[in-house]
């Protein structure tokens, strides 16, 4: 078996893991609110492609951190991950319809309901990201707890989530777009790939490193869902399409069109993978960060030039 196919059997087994993870992390809910608890066990059952979860479980593995410790800490940033989709469909935000193929909660429970549901999914999420750092030594502890602070608070995600709201219809740069995914989207995969480091026994180069590419590929990401958001219908992306012309919210495929945004995508996924390489260890020991390398959509000509510059 080449390490290729050893790397897909094993991402299978994690995902497996995480899909358990994810539906009964929240326990059995005993005494919850009957409509809150039928949204979260809504949520809970639609766990996603669960890729940074797979992703941060096995770079804990990797870098020494119990098994128990690494599943908590994967899981506790799904499902702050999940959370924060949750926030971002609501029609104060995005106004989104669907979501993973399904209603959005706030429209199948409504929006207090919803909102509750997030905070409910937020506050589990911290208590697992504790549970999984807190074998670590003092001075990692620290760290880690310092890292989530600025990943997930008023300088990272929540700060690029407000800068997502704060008018993008024309006049600004694709660079200004840029920054808002570095913080709403790649912060959180720093979290993905840096806390497990962290928290285990990652060397500083290596902390170094994967920082460095989650960066990388969490622009890449976002780039790449711009251009899905522009040219892709709600049945193909599993969610509403078209949201941030009609919202004003910042999109790389809207604000330099969509050529130029391939000819971006293309460029951060080969300077991730050269960061990727100078990741040391034997033959293959890295090839769970090959699942958050993003694939460009397919686009037509004609699609290309629908979106002009």
């Amino acid at each position: 078996m080449n390490a290729e196919s050893w790397w897909r059997r094993r991402a299978g087994c994690a995902r497996e893991l995480m899909t358990g993870c994810f539906r009964h992390g929240m326990g059995r809910m005993v005494g919850t609110e009957p409509r809150l608890s039928a949204a979260l066990n809504d949520v809970l059952a639609r766990p996603g492609n669960l890729v940074r979860a797979v992703a941060a479980y096995l770079v804990g593995i990797e870098m020494g951190m119990v098994e128990e410790g690494a599943r908590a800490l994967a899981c506790g940033i799904e499902y702050l991950h999940t959370a924060s989709l949750i926030f971002d469909d609501l029609p104060a935000m995005d106004d989104a319809r669907t979501r993973r193929g399904a209603p959005c909660l706030h429209v199948s429970h409504g929006e207090g309901v919803a909102m509750l549901a997030a905070l409910a999914l937020v506050n589990r999420g911290y208590g697992m990201l504790w549970s999984g750092i807190r074998r670590a030594s003092p001075s990692r502890r620290e760290a880690a707890g310092e890292w989530v602070d600025a990943k997930l608070g008023t300088s990272g995600l929540i700060s690029g989530q407000a800068y997502d709201l704060s008018g993008w219809r024309g006049g600004r740069s694709a660079a200004e777009v840029a920054e808002v995914a570095a913080r709403k989207t790649g912060d959180l995969l720093r979290l993905t790939l840096v806390l497990p480091a962290i928290a285990g026994h990652g060397t500083a180069r290596e902390i170094q490193l994967l920082d460095r590419l989650a960066l990388l590929r969490g622009v890449a990401y976002q780039a790449a869902d711009d251009l899905k958001d522009v040219l892709q219908s709600d049945d193909e992306s599993g969610k509403t399409a078209g949201r941030d012309e009609v919202m004003g919210r910042p999109n790389l495929a809207l604000a330099e069109g969509v050529p130029a945004v391939l000819r971006r995508l293309r460029r951060l996924n080969d300077a991730a993978d050269h960061v990727q390489s100078k990741l040391t260890g034997f033959d293959g020991r890295w090839g769970m960060l090959n699942l958050l390398r993003v694939a460009a959509p397919k686009v037509t000509s004609v699609e290309a030039s629908a979106i002009a510059v």
